[in-house]
């Protein structure tokens, strides 16, 4: 009990966080399924079709996976925050090994926007590419190591 006589209710520390976390994960798995046809950089090269279908399914359902497992706050779904992490972390690092590939397929894509596209610095447009690919990355083991320390969450597994 409280000083004031009433009993006081347990605030699990994270929660907020975990269930916000959780809802944009869904929301993820919504977007990768809406652009399930567009093509992926795999292996070196950008695939569209079933290939490009298939890996929109898979990241969907991780991110579906996550969803549940950080809303429900279930010990698998701590674990899965950190398989997601080095998963996202092996996909991003092709921006920096196909940085010529990632280049090609944009000014491909550029159309009419091509030629204005030649008179910047390609270096320079690829530099970013790597750069925000770094900071998604740098994000996802942010979020591994919030979730590191706030793993009593999901040591309380129960239905709320």
């Amino acid at each position: 009990m409280g000083k004031d006589g009433n009993v006081m209710s347990t605030k699990i520390k994270g929660r907020t966080t975990f269930r916000i976390a959780a809802a944009l994960f869904l929301l993820s798995a919504v977007f990768e399924l809406v652009g399930i046809l567009s093509p992926v950089l795999l292996l070196g090269t950008f695939r569209g079709g079933i290939a490009a279908a298939a890996v929109h399914l898979f990241y969907a359902a991780i991110y579906l996976a996550l969803g549940i497992g950080l809303w429900k706050a279930r010990p698998w779904g701590y674990r899965l925050v950190f398989a997601a992490t080095a998963l996202y972390t092996l996909d991003k690092l092709q921006y920096v090994i196909y940085r010529q590939t990632i280049l090609g397929e944009i000014m491909r894509q550029a159309g009419i926007q091509r030629q204005l596209l030649q008179g910047i610095d390609q270096s320079m447009i690829v530099q970013v590419l790597v750069l925000v690919a770094a900071l998604f990355a740098a994000g996802w083991w942010g979020f591994a190591a919030y979730t590191y320390f706030r793993r009593d969450y999901f040591r309380t597994s129960k239905p709320y």
